[in-house]
């Protein structure tokens, strides 16, 4: 008997219908998984972008210090933050610079001392000592008001305190004792050493200023009688560095003894490169400016005789010939031999005062109310020209300036 044409015909379509559903299935199931297999990289790839530009941001960070790294606060106060910094605490004022193209938070401090056990953040104190943000004042804590630093932002303060019993060693001249690391939001670390070292962009001979300068005064007005030093004060005294003997770093007043034939009984005590316009003026009284050398040479010599000038414009000068050097904690009018890599103060006495155009003045700044006087120091070891030999030695530094501060009123320290 024949078959029934229309089973066979029935049983094939299903077949046909069956395998169309199968491949549809397979189709759907492919379509499906490359759209989640899109959808994870779609993601990894937003991942990697983001990954990417964090580790670009985190290589365009940089923090770099600016001189003079540190300095000690002098003042009680830090404006929203609190107050103690010259009794309960130790405050340090850290001067950085973000050179970077994205902005930067602070997150840490560290600091590691390596002068004289005890002193600073050594042993037996923390060491190194862990400084953290806060927005209030206290021990080991940096402002946190400051913590941020803007892209391009030049010269920002950033203020951290420590006990009163811990101070970081500053010795003078300057030598790195101390490793200062601040670490970032984005995990960089960026270290500098304080006190900073001198940076040679030039000299003569063997001769090298490190820029720093100290003043001193005697007669009618004399820095003894600075408030910092203890003394009475008054019109004229603003100086409020406390008092330290020789050595002292830039943060202290600095005394000088067995000067003889000079200010109180050989003693003299030098402040910080600025004075007020009162004593500037001041007929009576005599300036003395010491600047730090560093005999950078391979052979030594003995500084015999020197010169200063500073200048604000014009004909308005301050000129000085050297009366000493100060070298080993003595004072020497005949120099004895500078060592190789030896420092030592060359003071000098400001003799001739030519102030045609008083740097104070009304407070619409003509002329102007305080001035900067920079200027050059100059020694050498043979004055006389019969001794200027083979062995002749000179050098010219440039000072890191003087600073004359405009009194708004007799007495006003503002």
């Amino acid at each position: 008997m024949p078959k029934n044409p229309l089973k066979f015909r029935g049983s094939k379509a299903n077949s046909t219908m069956v395998g169309g559903v199968i491949v549809l299935s397979l189709l759907l199931a492919s379509l499906g998984t490359t759209i989640f297999v899109f959808q994870q990289y779609d993601q990894y790839q937003q991942l990697a972008n983001k990954m990417g530009q964090l580790s670009h941001q985190q290589l365009s960070e940089d923090l770099v210090a600016i001189s003079p790294g540190l300095s000690l606060v002098i003042y009680s106060s830090v404006s929203g933050w609190g107050s103690g910094c010259t009794n309960t605490y130790n405050c340090y004022n850290a001067t950085i610079s973000n050179l970077g193209s994205v902005g930067v938070l602070i997150v840490g401090i560290y600091v590691n001392s390596t002068g004289p056990a005890g002193s600073g953040c050594s042993k037996p104190n923390p060491q190194p000592c862990l400084i953290s943000p806060s927005l209030a004042i206290s021990a080991y804590e940096f402002d946190e008001a400051e913590a941020f630093i803007n892209p391009g932002e030049t010269n920002h303060q950033l203020i951290f305190a420590l006990p009163s019993a811990v101070s970081l060693p500053d010795p003078n001249p300057g030598y790195p004792e101390n490793t200062i690391l601040m670490v970032t939001s984005r995990g960089n670390v960026f270290a500098f050493q304080w006190p900073l070292q001198p940076q040679v962009f030039g000299q003569s001979q063997a001769a090298f200023s490190t820029g720093i300068m100290k003043v001193a005064y005697t007669g009618t007005y004399d820095s003894k009688n600075e408030p910092g030093l203890g003394g009475s004060g008054g019109s004229g005294y603003c100086h409020n560095e406390p008092a330290k003997p020789y050595p002292a770093g830039i943060g202290y007043a600095e005394e000088l003894t067995g000067l003889t034939g000079y200010g109180d009984s050989g003693v003299l005590w030098f402040v910080n490169p600025w004075i007020t316009t009162t004593i500037l003026e001041s007929s009576g009284t005599t300036l003395y400016i010491y600047v730090i050398f560093i005999n950078t040479g391979t052979t030594a010599y003995s500084p015999t005789a020197g010169s200063i000038d500073l200048t604000w414009y014009g004909s308005n000068h301050l000129d000085g010939s050297l009366i000493g050097v100060y070298y080993g904690g003595n004072f020497y009018t005949t120099s004895p031999s500078i060592a190789s890599g030896a420092s030592y103060y060359a003071i000098f006495k400001i003799t001739t005062v030519m102030v045609d155009n008083p740097p104070g003045g009304s407070s619409t700044g003509t002329p102007p109310q305080s001035v900067m006087w920079w200027g050059a120091a100059s020694i050498t070891d043979a004055p006389g020209s019969t001794a200027e030999g083979p062995t002749f030695f000179s050098g010219t530094i440039l000072l890191s300036g003087l600073w004359i501060r405009y009194e708004a009123s007799a007495g006003s320290c503002t």
